[in-house]
């Protein structure tokens, strides 16, 4: 099952809303919910989001102008205060119970060889396609394709969980290095692809050894020892070869 259809996740969302609440939040604070993450899909983002003051949250954040209006409409359709007036009584030591329930995969062989593959290459994917603009362009958060060509908003947040996420894996025995490796170059390929188009781009194939892709590499390789996962003694480090080569003598 999807990590995201856990009930812990859910719990956790519908938990911070019902603690601000009780600590009298109410029209004194805000109480948010999260990101839309597809800056030119604005039908989705007036589908889902109406979800967000459903849950009880008077904010939100949207990738852009277009998407703070499109947003906006929902306020004018949902009466959060009323909402909020009755997920305040509710009783939190249920949600406490599930989130402190996560799900835990006892072996790793619950996965397939097929659906580690795919999460993998995502993941690859998208530490790369972040980590070229970042290292090699100093650009911090921009619309990224994903594996299927979605554009979607990327930063260091979403970098820590995609390298993360492959540290873990590393870590577990869930993956070998060798396995991480060849993902990562097959994704530069894709990610070369992408960005064919871009003036400024330097392309990670077909040596594989520049500064971003070893960034990439490193944000993996290391990830168990990083502070907290965070991903920024990486990222500085390989955009200063960068900008230190590009600097006359």
């Amino acid at each position: 099952m999807k990590i995201r259809a856990q009930p812990f996740l859910g719990a956790y969302e519908d938990n911070n809303v019902v603690a601000g609440l009780q600590a009298k939040f109410a029209g004194r604070a805000q109480i948010g919910k999260g990101m839309w993450a597809q800056p030119d899909n604005m039908e989705g983002l007036y589908k889902q989001k109406i979800g967000h003051p459903k849950a009880g949250a008077n904010t939100a954040w949207v990738p852009s102008p277009v998407g703070a209006t499109v947003h906006a409409l929902h306020y004018h359709q949902v009466p959060v205060a009323e909402v909020q007036k009755k997920l305040k009584l509710q009783p939190r030591a249920e949600l406490l119970q599930k989130i402190l329930s996560p799900p835990i995969m006892l072996n790793k062989n619950q996965l397939s060889a097929a659906e580690i593959e795919q999460e993998l290459d995502e993941n690859c994917q998208s530490i790369l396609g972040y980590v070229v603009r970042w290292v090699d362009q100093g650009i911090g958060c921009s619309k990224v394709p994903d594996l299927g060509d979605v554009q979607l908003m990327e930063d260091r947040a979403t970098l820590r969980i995609s390298s993360q996420l492959c540290a873990n894996w590393l870590s577990h025995g869930i993956i070998s290095q060798e396995q991480f490796e060849a993902a990562l170059r097959k994704m530069a390929l894709i990610v070369d692809k992408q960005n064919a188009q871009d003036r400024a781009y330097r392309p990670l194939a077909p040596n594989y050894n520049g500064p971003a892709f070893e960034a990439a590499r490193r944000l993996v390789l290391d990830g168990t020892r990083a502070a907290n996962g965070l991903t920024e003694q990486v990222l500085r480090k390989f955009r200063k070869q960068v900008k230190a080569a590009a600097s006359p003598v």
